[in-house]
């Protein structure tokens, strides 16, 4: 049975299609409720309802919302689901019912230009990505007959990157300060955990009292605060769940805030933010967000000769070329650090021949 809603001054038509022996909703806008009508009557009667048929009817957008509702829900987090649902209604706003019979190369990328005349080139590029892979998914379903996702640039409007990092010096300013401050201090405190942990913003929010041994100076990470759902969360993945090492001084902050069965830090991540950019503007340090607290943190145990091995395992990286990639520029600075303490080592050798004093 079809359906109708007016959408402003146009109608929108519902109806549903098997395909390949799975029912699909297909819809159509129109000017008038009769053609709405007509065209429901057409789609229902026809017993073949075939993939051209389809294709000529659905709009790219209304593809797109299937495709994430069936393909990505399951199996993305539900704070990365969240972004699929915006990206939804910029491509409804912008594509409006171009249908997949229609679409192509030339519409795809000017389109998507348009998008980036007012998002950062970094949105438009995911935007990109997530369009890709529901064409794709359209082509091999023959909802489209050609590859015409595939050459898709995005751009955007460009912004200064800017240090999401602290220097060795500002970590030790910012540390002693936290120190100072943490006792009946919540906040403080989810901040201090997160520089000294490399932990998520969202993991530094989900850990619990049971999470944490104080004898043995450990957390256990196996879960996350997602702030777009407001609840506790299984972590980013498989990887992310680790048991880390802390100091003695970082447990006893943690225990002086007492037996907590549920989140320790309950608070929201804007709180921290908020608290992060005043005690930043405070000392006079570097601006940064949340997640370069964790940046941070990694910078300076790569700055002090840790391992990047190490380092990588602590952050719960997939893989060390994870961790090479992230914080290259800390990498080229030990390496240079370490090329120049090599030609110490060796010029100290006292099998080095001495170059003589001039008189």
């Amino acid at each position: 049975m079809a359906s109708f809603e007016k959408r402003g001054k146009k109608y929108r038509a519902v109806v549903s299609v098997m395909d390949n022996g799975v029912r699909r909703k297909v819809s159509k806008t129109f000017a008038t409720k009769k053609e709405a009508k007509e065209w429901a009557t057409i789609m229902e009667a026809d017993k073949f309802q075939n993939k051209k048929i389809i294709a000529s009817s659905m709009a790219f957008a209304d593809w797109f919302k299937f495709w994430m509702e069936n393909y990505k829900k399951n199996n993305v987090r539900e704070a990365t689901y969240a972004t699929y649902k915006s990206d939804y209604h910029v491509i409804e706003k912008y594509f409006g019912d171009i249908t997949l019979a229609d679409l192509t190369y030339p519409i795809l990328q000017s389109t998507l230009d348009k998008i980036g005349e007012t998002q950062k080139q970094s949105s438009n590029a995911n935007l990109a990505i997530k369009i890709r892979s529901a064409l794709k998914e359209a082509e091999y379903e023959q909802y489209i007959k050609h590859d015409i996702y595939s050459r898709l640039k995005a751009h955007g409007v460009k912004t200064d990157k800017k240090s999401n990092v602290l220097s060795a010096t500002e970590f030790e300013k910012l540390q002693n300060y936290l120190y100072q401050n943490y006792q009946g201090d919540l906040i403080n405190g989810a901040i201090l955990v997160a520089l000294e942990t490399g932990m998520r913003i969202g993991e530094v929010l989900a850990f619990n009292s049971n999470d944490v041994s104080i004898p043995f100076q450990t957390i256990v990470i196996n879960k996350s605060f997602s702030q777009t759902a407001c609840k506790i969360t299984p972590p980013k993945n498989k990887h992310s769940v680790r048991k880390i090492k802390i100091t003695k001084e970082l447990a006893q902050v943690i225990n002086s805030y007492g037996y907590h069965e549920g989140r320790i830090f309950n608070m929201s991540h804007p709180t921290v933010r908020r608290r992060l950019d005043s005690i930043l503007d405070e000392l006079n340090l570097t601006p940064i967000t949340t997640h370069g607290l964790r940046h941070s943190h990694a910078s300076y145990l790569l700055y002090r000769g840790v391992s990047i091995n190490y380092v990588s395992a602590r952050l719960g990286h997939a893989n060390v070329s994870i961790t090479q990639r992230v914080y290259a520029h800390m990498l080229q600075e030990e390496k240079q650090r370490e090329q120049e303490h090599v030609v110490e080592i060796l010029t100290m050798s006292p099998n080095v021949p001495k170059q003589s004093k001039e008189s």
